[in-house]
């Protein structure tokens, strides 16, 4: 199979370029996920080979137009794309809803746009990152059709700050993004006639959005001409914040409806020394 990929980019001026980038792929195999809903979590994972039995081969397009400035103090980016991916496979999604034991095809499209600023001083150095998409899944044999992809981070912003002064550096960075999508119930509790969970429209809503701020910092310092320590601190999520990364639902020994949510790291200290001779 043919999978032509292009690379274009023109220069209007000293500091400005475009670019023009396109690119088509193809995947014979694709994973399946198993999701085993017990206190242990475990995650099964195998590789099936795409056949005429159901298992269609994976193709992506995507097409991107890229705007570039840069000198010596500030590089500035602008990126939009499209991409387009075909024959996957709801058992390759993770879904933990009511398309969790459903095996059935579609493909999923997603539109974005990333802004990236970043500045340069004497001994500082400092960058910030926008980033845009609409990620949607089209299942044409479900209902609803179509609906937000599992994977879907619809906005995001990360930044850092760096001090560099000989033997200091000092680093904050952090970064927010919206939460990923959710499938709710229809009903915290079950029916007299109900044998499973019944959910509304898949990822019909959002878990809470996503914080971390992190900080680090090194001192470095040599004991004649041979030994050389370097020392380091850091903070990962300095503000302790409680940031929900999934969530999902499942019925409990008494076949009530339990909220299951798996949560990032909290505060998080680190530090060590490093000798070289």
């Amino acid at each position: 199979m043919i999978e032509p990929r292009l690379n274009a980019f023109y220069r209007p001026v000293k500091n400005l370029q475009l670019g023009l980038l396109y690119e088509q792929k193809s995947q014979t195999a694709s994973q399946v996920v198993d999701l085993q809903q017990d206190f242990l979590g475990i995650e099964k994972r195998r590789w099936i080979l795409a056949n005429n039995d159901g298992n269609p081969m994976q193709q992506s397009r995507q097409v991107e137009l890229g705007l570039t400035y840069k000198n010596k103090l500030w590089l500035v980016t602008f990126e939009n794309f499209y991409k387009r991916v075909t024959g996957i496979s709801s058992q390759s999604q993770s879904f933990q809803n009511q398309l969790e034991f459903l095996r059935i095809n579609g493909d999923y499209t997603v539109l974005g746009s990333e802004l990236l600023i970043q500045r340069n001083f004497k001994h500082f150095f400092t960058w910030i990152n926008y980033s845009w998409n609409n990620n949607r899944y089209t299942f044409p044999s479900f209902v609803p059709r179509e609906f937000a992809n599992n994977f879907e981070v619809n906005q995001s912003v990360s930044f850092a700050a760096m001090y560099d002064l000989k033997d200091v550096k000092l680093s904050l960075g952090g970064k927010w993004f919206s939460g990923r999508p959710e499938t709710t119930p229809s009903s915290m509790q079950l029916a007299d006639t109900q044998t499973a969970i019944q959910y509304n429209f898949p990822n019909n809503t959002n878990v809470s959005d996503y914080v971390q701020i992190n900080f680090s910092a090194s001192y470095s310092w040599e004991i004649k001409d041979y030994c050389y320590f370097t020392t380091s601190f850091s903070v990962l999520n300095l503000l302790d914040k409680k940031n929900i990364l999934n969530r999902f639902y499942r019925l409990d020994a008494s076949q009530n409806i339990e909220t299951v949510n798996t949560y990032s790291l909290g505060r998080t200290p680190n530090i060590s020394l490093r000798v070289n001779f």
